[in-house]
């Protein structure tokens, strides 16, 4: 059945992965993946009741601010990293994925055709409040909705986030598509029951797959 509503994803959909841009980052800073690993820890990882969520989920959420993330990582940093590292005396203002951020041509004119053939469209997406610029590459004004977990204190692959914005849109899961480059939220958007596309870096690829599902 055609969607009478295609999500989509920020980074690694409509804008650069962050996760490309973060391994990036760590290279121009010189941190090991190993280390990195320590600082994220499991992005995607369910959360089960009564557990404490990760640091970084909390950020996502907007329960955290990113700046105290930041000293939480210099301590990492401190313990794995030589002394003199150039990593410890990182600030809040060098830790920015989305700085450098390039819109995706090929899924912003996507979005304009499904738009053009009275399908809905939103965005939904894992985000930090002080990474706001986001907003500014892209139409926003274009889109039915704009889910940002930093503002609804809800992320991806939590159930409730992807029924927060199929509210939003006020349809029912089956009636949606979801588009996302990370398989865990794929997962999460399949098990609540919409549809849903994993976008690799093949951006024409996901337009074809896109087009033959309206």
């Amino acid at each position: 059945m055609s969607p009478k509503a295609v999500i989509f994803d920020v980074g690694g959909v409509l804008l650069e992965s962050p996760f490309l841009a973060a391994l990036r980052w760590a290279e121009e800073w010189d941190i090991p993946l190993t280390v990195l690993a320590k600082v994220f820890g499991d992005y995607a990882r369910t959360v089960e009741p009564g557990e404490d969520p990760p640091t970084w989920h909390e950020v996502e959420c907007g329960r955290v601010e990113l700046s105290d993330f930041v000293v939480q990582m210099q301590k990492t940093f401190l313990s794995e990293l030589p002394p003199d590292h150039q990593a410890t005396t990182m600030t809040a203002d060098d830790f920015d994925p989305f700085a450098d951020a390039e819109p995706i041509a090929p899924m912003l004119e996507l979005a304009d055709e499904i738009q053009a053939r009275g399908i809905r469209t939103a965005i939904l997406t894992n985000n930090v409040k002080e990474w706001g610029q986001w907003r500014d590459l892209l139409p926003l004004q274009s889109f039915d909705s704009v889910v940002d977990s930093c503002q609804v204190g809800m992320r991806k692959p939590d159930p409730d986030i992807y029924v927060f914005v199929c509210n939003q849109l006020g349809l029912a899961p089956k009636d949606c598509l979801f588009l996302d480059d990370h398989p865990d939220n794929i997962r999460g958007a399949l098990a609540v029951g919409l549809d849903a596309l994993l976008v690799s870096e093949d951006f024409e690829a996901a337009v074809v797959e896109v087009r033959s599902r309206l």
